[in-house]
């Protein structure tokens, strides 16, 4: 196992999807692989990871490119004959692929875990597609988390289709059946009311303003009632937004530890995003049996299948996800349809056996 070394290289080890992923690879097969980490040491991946690893942990700043912690890194990598870098994030992928300018013999493989054109502007959008042409050069593999996500990188000629591959993102299993009314009880919830629920970063991307609509549309109905989990930098305009629209059916929490806890204590997730890569919250919630309204983007709906799982709505119009939310609450005989078919849906096709086994078939092959 010695010479099978790969270095995971991610720009966040917080809270997230790309962290939790880079994880579970980790944790599934490092008795497989000589595995390395390169992240910021963030609370909870990041610290786990360095106080683990030891020597085998190299420490990268959150979310910036630093010169001299490449030229570091670039050592780093010659020293301990790292054989495949395997590079989470588009920050992440930088580093990586100039490693090989520098170190021609190690493989580079790209997971994206999301490709946002969409939020950036006309000038961004193409500097950003340039660069990404220009280090497609330096890739020996993509991997994309969605269909979705492969065909539009396809479609802006990013790499040649030979080079890229598609592995859904997948989570343990550890769903529990408990007492949603026992759950409510321990977290402070109301027990009587339809809880809707969306876990996420305050970002752009996320869309989380879009979510305080839909519950202002239904925040005149005292049955329902809004969970909110997460931080970011929307933060002050979120609070803001709430407190204009008088909206008092709503929690947030901040970022939860405890997920699942709060995700089986609810009825309905209801994703706004603008564009995903294959969502972990929507995995999480399927894991969980929760019916998913969710925003008809790419990778939302490679999870969401219409009025089988849960249901797709068009951004521009809340008042039709709102719509959504009140049959689901008023339907009984179809909330436990599409509940027992989120579950269903969740075993088939994004357990994490499913991922590792096709990562560990892609790492065999490059360490050839």
């Amino acid at each position: 196992m010695q010479d099978k070394t790969i270095l995971l290289i991610t720009l966040r080890s917080d809270i997230g999807g790309g962290s939790k992923h880079l994880n579970s690879v980790f944790e599934n097969l490092k008795n497989d692989f000589n595995f390395f980490i390169a992240s910021p040491v963030n609370e909870p991946f990041g610290i786990k990871w360095r106080d683990e690893l030891k020597e085998k942990f190299f420490q990268l700043p959150h979310r910036k490119f630093s010169i001299v912690r490449f030229l570091q890194l670039i050592f780093y990598v010659n020293k301990n004959k790292i054989r495949i870098i395997h590079a989470h994030g588009k920050g992440a992928g930088i580093y990586a692929r100039l490693i090989k300018l520098f170190s021609p013999k190690v493989k580079i493989i790209f997971t994206w875990h999301g490709f946002h054109i969409e939020t950036y502007n006309s000038l961004s959008k193409k500097i950003y597609l340039l660069i990404e042409k220009t280090l497609s050069k330096f890739t020996d593999l993509y991997i994309n988390v969605s269909e979705s996500e492969r065909k539009i990188c396809l479609v802006n000629k990013i790499y040649d289709e030979k080079k890229s591959i598609v592995i859904y993102n997948g989570i343990k299993d550890e769903y529990k059946p408990i007492d949603k009314s026992s759950i409510r009880q321990k977290l402070n919830l109301p027990e009587d009311k339809f809880i809707v629920i969306n876990i996420s970063r305050f970002d752009k991307t996320k869309n989380v303003k879009a979510f305080i609509e839909i519950a202002s549309l239904l925040s005149i109905n005292e049955e329902f009632f809004f969970i909110l989990a997460g931080d970011g930098e929307e933060k002050k305009e979120i609070l803001e937004m709430i407190e204009q629209k008088k909206i008092n059916n709503i929690l947030l929490p901040g970022f939860i530890n405890n997920p699942n806890e709060y995700l089986q204590s609810s009825d309905v997730y209801l994703s706004t995003s603008l564009s995903e890569g294959l969502p972990y919250t929507l995995l999480e919630a399927s894991m969980c049996g929760l019916p998913i309204i969710a925003s008809d983007v790419r990778g939302n709906n490679e999870i969401v299948q219409n009025n089988f799982n849960g249901f797709l709505f068009d951004l521009r119009n809340a008042s039709q996800a709102a719509q959504l939310i009140s049959h689901l609450k008023s339907d009984l005989a179809n909330y436990r349809e599409l509940s027992d078919n989120a579950r269903k849906n969740f075993l088939d096709k994004f357990a994490e056996q499913k991922m590792i086994f096709k990562l560990k078939e892609v790492y065999e092959k490059y360490l050839i």
